[in-house]
């Protein structure tokens, strides 16, 4: 495609937005936030294009109006997203669910422990991984083992079942030991399931993961309800479809009542019914995402987070997060959204995450009003 072409209706589905986006100009051009608004929240959640907005004005429009076609206009955008988030992931769509959000494909997990399981964690891990791993050993007996991140690989032993952890911690932005935690979990015999939320699209999934969920409605720039759960084909058969519904069988739109047992030959046996408009939104930001990985636009996010860093003093993040350490946080944030300037706190420090609407100015705006606001503690 030149630059003179157009991304159009083959992109983003049925709705025919033709959207020129080739190169980081055309991108922010996209988006809306408003005027005096840095926005540098990204991690709490992302801001959708235009496109995905017109979207779902146009899905709400046509449900009023009864004049949807719920198959094809609604509920199949289910399939441009699982094909999208292939693309940015390199999990092949065959591996990949639909589901509501990440802590629902964490509990699919989860409800098939029992006292004969083993649990390495994190022990600052988001609650959406810990907890279901919390609830297996409180009402089934399982052996939960909550760990420094760092050490995660050190604590998985003969007796590990199962590794979870978040790839990139969602309050400091760290990333977790992934390459070290699968090998010592193979070693083991041992599953992992991996929180890739804020992780994806900027920082690589290991594919050997047997499991990894992703929320969409933060860095994938998604409506909240979208999130995605990637089964490896050796659990297909080991994880029981507990959510089994007509949408997971292997013709959804083709049987409705009665048996027997129909279940999707995949990890579409996993999926859930969906909320569709939010997921005809999201098959817009997804596609437009994928579109933008090709060209190399995601790259500038992170090296406006690397930049951001560095002119805080602080060590360089592996993925889109910066974490300032500060004295009192809320004090920060709030002198900081005096500024315009929009972040999070997040265990006690001031979190800021950039995506493609960013810009460098964007970047000397938060550094400037945090040197106004109150000098970042050594972290």
């Amino acid at each position: 495609m030149s630059e003179s072409e157009e991304i159009s209706g083959e992109l983003i589905g049925v709705y025919h937005f033709p959207v020129a986006t080739v190169n980081l100009s055309d991108v922010r051009a996209l988006f809306e936030p408003a005027p005096g608004i840095v926005y540098l929240d990204t991690a709490t959640y992302g801001l959708p294009p235009r496109p995905t907005v017109e979207t779902l004005h146009q899905a709400v429009d046509a449900w009023q109006k009864a004049t949807a076609n719920w198959v094809e206009d609604w509920d199949k955008r289910g399939e441009t997203c699982r094909a999208a988030y292939a693309s940015l992931t390199g999990i092949p769509a065959q591996n990949i669910a639909l589901v509501p959000s990440a802590s629902v494909g964490v509990g699919v997990v989860a409800a098939t422990l029992t006292a004969r399981d083993e649990i390495v964690i994190p022990d600052d891990d988001f609650p959406s991984v810990l907890f279901p791993m919390l609830v297996a050993a409180q009402s089934r007996g399982a052996t939960v083992k909550q760990v420094p991140l760092d050490d995660l690989a050190e604590h998985v032993t003969s007796s590990t079942t199962l590794v979870a952890f978040s790839l990139v911690q969602s309050q400091s932005g760290r990333l977790a030991p992934q390459r070290a935690a699968i090998d010592a979990a193979q070693h083991a015999g041992a599953r992992t399931l991996v929180d890739a939320t804020h992780a994806v699209p900027f920082v690589a999934v290991d594919a050997r993961a047997d499991f990894v969920v992703c929320a969409a409605y933060k860095h994938l720039l998604s409506p909240r309800g979208v999130a995605f759960l990637s089964v490896a084909p050796q659990q297909w058969d080991a994880v029981p479809a507990w959510m089994a519904n007509w949408r997971s069988t292997a013709t959804p739109y083709a049987v409705t009542y009665g048996g027997p047992l129909d279940q999707a030959p995949g990890a579409a046996r996993f999926d859930v019914s969906l909320a569709w408009h939010a997921w005809a939104g999201a098959a817009v930001s997804m596609q437009l995402l994928a579109d933008w990985q090709a060209r190399g636009l995601l790259d500038e996010p992170l090296a406006l987070a690397r930049r951001l860093a560095a002119q805080l003093g602080l060590p360089e993040p592996a993925g889109s997060i910066v974490s300032v350490p500060v004295a009192d946080a809320d004090s920060v944030r709030d002198e900081l959204a005096s500024r315009g300037v929009k972040a999070a706190v997040r265990a006690g420090s001031v979190r800021l995450s950039t995506h493609v609407y960013n810009t460098a100015a964007d970047v000397e705006a938060a550094v400037s009003a945090l040197a106004s606001a109150r000098q970042p503690v050594a972290g």
